[in-house]
């Protein structure tokens, strides 16, 4: 019995990692297409990494704190709001409206000090806010879906979610970085 579960995290985890691998590639030629606009954007490099990192860490952590909800019955794994998901949605999504507000104001600080010509703090924190929400809206029933359904499957949600949550957080953050960036362009116009 100890020997079958030890074999069926080792599968968990190197299928969920050689797929998540794959997607990753996918990310990375997004970030590619952005060039134009991170040299164009004096500072917008500064702000990807981080805005990028915090998209998977909430979402890493929403599915963490579902996953252990889960094992612990009190969040049935059914699609529906009840009080513990809701809690955990909202937290997810006040913490994605606050970080993203940290990284706009952060990335401005650090380019002022670096002495590096960049952005106005609006066109930061536009980027970083408009991202950042978009981006959590996106991924908040994502992570509730991933947990969900590897929990349903038989397979453990911490074990899934996390590399999951990574990989769908660098590509949906890259695409709302890229979709903030453009609408700024349009707005300026």
């Amino acid at each position: 019995m100890i020997a079958r579960s030890k074999k069926s995290i080792i599968f968990q985890q190197i299928f969920v990692l050689s797929v998540c691998a794959i997607f990753d590639l996918f990310a990375g030629s997004m970030l590619e297409e952005m060039r134009r606009n991170i040299e164009i954007l004096p500072g917008l490099v500064v702000m990807i990494p981080p805005l990028i990192d915090l998209r998977g860490n909430i979402g890493c952590a929403l599915g963490s704190r579902l996953g252990t909800a889960l094992h612990l019955g009190t969040i049935k794994p059914r699609f529906f709001l009840s009080r513990e998901m809701k809690i955990n949605v909202i937290s997810a999504i006040i913490v994605s409206v606050l970080g993203s507000l940290a990284v706009g104001i952060m990335s401005f600080i650090f380019t002022f000090l670096a002495g590096v010509e960049a952005m106005s703090v609006f066109n930061f924190l536009f980027i970083a806010l408009f991202s950042g929400v978009l981006s959590g809206i996106i991924l908040t029933p994502i992570a509730v879906l991933v947990s969900i359904l590897s929990f349903k499957r038989g397979w453990d949600p911490d074990n899934i979610t996390g590399p999951v949550m990574t990989t769908i957080g660098d590509i949906v953050a890259i695409f709302c970085i890229f979709l903030s960036v453009s609408l700024l362009g349009w707005l300026r116009w």
